[in-house]
C-alpha cells in the first residue's frame, strides 16, 4: 500500500472518530446551582471617584429573597484639593441571576458628597452655602466568594452629574466583605 495513501486514510479515520465522540449528549444535564441565599453583609471599603481615592464602610441588608438594600459611607482625604469630602450612598442592588457564583448584580441609588470646609464643594470649586453634591447612580456589581464567611466585590458605578461637560463621573470600590457562614 502506498504510504501517502494509509496516512491519508488513518487522518479520514481520525477525524470522523474525533467528530462522532464530540457530537455525544448526555442524558441528563446536571441541575443548575442552588441560589445563593439572602444575607446580611458588612464591609470595609476602598477606592476611587473619579480621581479621589476614599474608605469606608458598607452595609447590605437583604429585602427578599434576591434584591438587598445597601448603605455605603466613606471619607475621601484632602489629595487632590485642599479639603476633605465625605461620602454617602443609599442603594438596591439586583442580581442578573440568583444562582452566579459571582453574584453579578445592578445597582441603583442615590449619592451625596459634601465637602468638609466651608466655601468649597466636591469638584474643588466654591460654594458660598457649602451645598452638598446630590446625584443619582447606577453600576453594576461583582463578588466572588473568598471563603465561608468573606468575599471580594467589585463595584463600578457611574453617578449622573446632569451637566455637559461631565455627564458622567466614574466611581470604582472593592470591598472586602464579611457574613454569616453557610452560604456561598
Amino acid at each position: 500500500m502506498n504510504v501517502p495513501l494509509a496516512v491519508a486514510l488513518m487522518l479520514a479515520t481520525r477525524l470522523v472518530v474525533a467528530t462522532t465522540a464530540a457530537a455525544q449528549i448526555a442524558d441528563e444535564e446536571p441541575p443548575p446551582p442552588a441560589p445563593i441565599p439572602s444575607r446580611f453583609e458588612i464591609g470595609g471599603v476602598v477606592g476611587l471617584t473619579a480621581a479621589f481615592p476614599e474608605v469606608g464602610l458598607l452595609a447590605s441588608v437583604p429585602t427578599g429573597p434576591d434584591a438587598a438594600f445597601e448603605i455605603a459611607v466613606g471619607w475621601m482625604p484632602a489629595v487632590i484639593y485642599d479639603h476633605e469630602n465625605a461620602i454617602a450612598q443609599a442603594q438596591v442592588r439586583l442580581p442578573f441571576k440568583p444562582h452566579l457564583r459571582s453574584r453579578k448584580s445592578l445597582i441603583l441609588g442615590i449619592t451625596r458628597i459634601k465637602a468638609q470646609k466651608d466655601g468649597a464643594d466636591f469638584l474643588g470649586g466654591s460654594s458660598r452655602n457649602n451645598d452638598a453634591f446630590v446625584r443619582p447612580h447606577a453600576g453594576v456589581s461583582l463578588q466572588w466568594p473568598l471563603g465561608r464567611t468573606a468575599d471580594l466585590r467589585f463595584d463600578a458605578l457611574g453617578l449622573f452629574t446632569f451637566e455637559g461637560e461631565l455627564p458622567l463621573l466614574p466611581r470604582a470600590t472593592t470591598t472586602f466583605v464579611w457574613h454569616a457562614g453557610g452560604g456561598r
